[in-house]
């Protein structure tokens, strides 16, 4: 609760791919918009993927509370996706990693911006047309000096097993799920 910078990834029930459509894309954003005003929350990056939203939004003022702020977009956003068409759009949940001290609001948000890239959907940022921010004029990307590196990477990396043949793999390199 309060002033915070969060970086949040909402998944699309079931894993569909049903976010990346520029219909929705165009009718949820102003809804995200509706709902941060509500709520003394503000948007540094948004990132609109085929099966999930990735958000990085901060709380302005004490009272911003993430829970509400999150519960009110979605049950917001389901209305907005039953008039194209689209029943229960999110998963239950979301996840979410309050930034520390040392974590960048910019390099995260370029963090969010590349998810596309690394997809392999576009190659440069300023191509994929789901992306935005309320704080600065997209397609500005923010330069940053350090990367962002999301919390159950940084446990993946700081981890390795070791096989029976000696090479070191993580479950980034075999594909298995870490628990959350």
């Amino acid at each position: 609760m309060g002033r915070h910078a969060y970086f949040l990834t909402l998944c699309a029930n079931e894993r569909r791919k049903i976010l990346a459509n520029a219909v929705l894309v165009e009718s949820l954003v102003p809804v995200l918009r509706t709902t941060c005003e509500s709520h003394s929350f503000n948007v540094n990056a948004y990132c609109f993927m085929p099966d999930h939203l990735h958000l990085v939004v901060m709380g302005e003022s004490d009272s911003a509370s993430l829970p509400r702020f999150m519960q009110a977009f979605k049950s917001l956003a389901a209305r907005e996706t039953a008039t194209l068409g689209i029943a229960k759009p999110w998963q239950k949940g979301f996840y979410d990693h309050v930034l520390g001290d040392g974590e960048s609001i910019d390099a995260t948000a370029l963090y969010a911006f590349l998810n596309p890239v690394r997809a392999g959907l576009v190659r440069r940022v300023e191509e994929w047309p789901y992306s935005g921010s309320f704080m600065f004029a997209w397609p500005n990307v923010p330069v940053v000096s350090t990367a962002f590196v999301p919390a159950w990477k940084k446990e993946v990396q700081a981890e390795p097993k070791k096989e029976q043949d000696g090479e070191v793999n993580s479950p980034l390199q075999t594909g298995r799920k870490m628990a959350r």
